[in-house]
């Protein structure tokens, strides 16, 4: 692996000088085109930073001083055997590992199109902003490995797939790694594995489009339902004795997307809803987005708000005496456990067709489940949810 990166890097180099070339042909006649991008941030978190100033806290950011980092690197060869096949290559590179990120086989004619390989799930949108809505990193963030289906007719497209089932994982709300959520990761070689099954349909009448879709499968045996149901959850109601063949591993989820536009403004909302074994969860988000032409700039900007959620639904079950409990209330020590709102405010400017400038700021809002009571027994200090907005400032530069 270390060995194709290194070569295309050599090949990215020696063909990057002039401006003119956009691909180059290899013996055997395939094209290959290349790009790439590297993004450049700088994140401040709320308040200051320094041990001092979170000594009494149980829940502590990890940074809250201001930091620059590189982001991600992208690496990206399209290789056209033909009018309608293709293969995508993608490497990404940060500041510890290189590692293929995204590669499939797509054949494509007028109306049909068929992809083998690994990426996002196809409902996945193409963001426009750095941070996603927390759905839509819990829910289409992660890569699988899929054979996607897709043909559109008159009035509406229709898509199934058929993937090796997204493990359970965690990753960060925002650009801030101290409070990871519980999402569906990135595929990997994992023993257990399962397969799931998804349905989709789109249309568009106008300027309104809108898509549902739904995937079901089973939970992996015993990556999900015991390693992250079972351990993460204090009071996940099945026993941790249970035997593999009676253990709940039902799976699915499925949601709905509608965006609209109209006097040069989207309007977007999407909702998902889904089951992991015995865990019920849901979440939405609303965004308008609008570009504006400012007279001391050449380009327009466009805005975006955003304001989303990510919740851990009721599920009320018997303790052993008969009481009635919820067994997913939210616990301070777990942050997966935690109910979460997102507002998203963005002001994105493109500089040239291959540079841009984001300024993007987050307002999070966790419910932790901590009480008064909890924290004056502790000697601490009171945490209902955590002061962790942020702010990210992104240079973003591609070629």
């Amino acid at each position: 692996m270390k060995m194709h990166i290194l070569l295309s890097i050599l090949i990215l180099i020696t063909t990057s000088f002039s401006q003119e070339i956009q691909s180059i042909t290899i013996p055997s006649g395939v094209q290959i085109e290349m790009s790439g991008e590297v993004e450049m941030e700088f994140i401040d978190v709320e308040g200051e930073g320094g041990a001092g100033n979170q000594d009494a806290l149980i829940q502590k950011v990890q940074t809250k001083s201001p930091h620059t980092r590189i982001d991600k690197a992208v690496l990206d060869f399209k290789v056209y055997y033909s009018d309608n096949i293709t293969y995508r290559l993608s490497f990404n590179f940060d500041d510890n590992k290189g590692f293929a990120d995204k590669y499939y086989l797509k054949y494509k004619n007028e109306n049909t199109t068929v992809k083998i390989g690994k990426d996002r799930p196809a409902v996945a949108l193409k963001r426009v902003t750095e941070g996603y809505p927390l759905i839509g990193t819990a829910y289409w963030k992660g890569r699988e490995y899929h054979i996607d289906w897709q043909r559109a007719f008159n009035m509406f497209t229709l898509g199934s797939t058929v993937s090796l089932k997204r493990p359970l994982g965690y990753d960060d709300a925002a650009e801030d790694k101290s409070f990871r959520m519980l999402v569906y990761d990135d595929s990997r070689v994992i023993d257990g594995q399962t397969l799931e099954y998804g349905l989709r349909a789109s249309t568009s009448i106008g300027n309104l489009n809108f898509m549902g879709w739904y995937y079901t499968g089973k939970l992996i045996d015993d990556e999900d339902w015991k390693k992250h149901l079972h351990f993460d959850f204090d009071y996940y109601p099945e026993s941790n004795f249970v035997l593999n063949e009676d253990a709940n591993v039902d799976h699915y989820w499925f949601g709905a997307r509608a965006d609209y536009t109209v006097f040069n403004t989207n309007f977007r909302g999407e909702y998902i809803q889904s089951l992991d074994g015995f865990l019920p969860r849901s979440g939405f988000y609303g965004e308008i987005t609008r570009d504006i032409q400012l007279p001391f700039l050449e380009n327009s900007v466009k805005l975006l708000g955003r304001y989303g959620e990510l919740n851990v639904d009721e599920k009320m079950v018997q303790s052993g005496d008969g009481d009635p409990y919820d067994a997913f209330l939210p616990l301070l020590k777990d942050p997966h456990t935690w109910d979460r709102s997102l507002v998203t405010l963005a002001a994105i400017y493109k500089i040239t067709n291959y540079a841009k400038v984001k300024v993007e700021y987050y307002m999070i809002d966790e419910e932790t489940g901590d009480t008064q009571e909890d924290a004056d027994s502790d000697n601490r200090d009171f945490q209902p949810n955590i002061k962790d907005n942020q702010l990210l400032v992104q240079f973003e530069l591609s070629f």
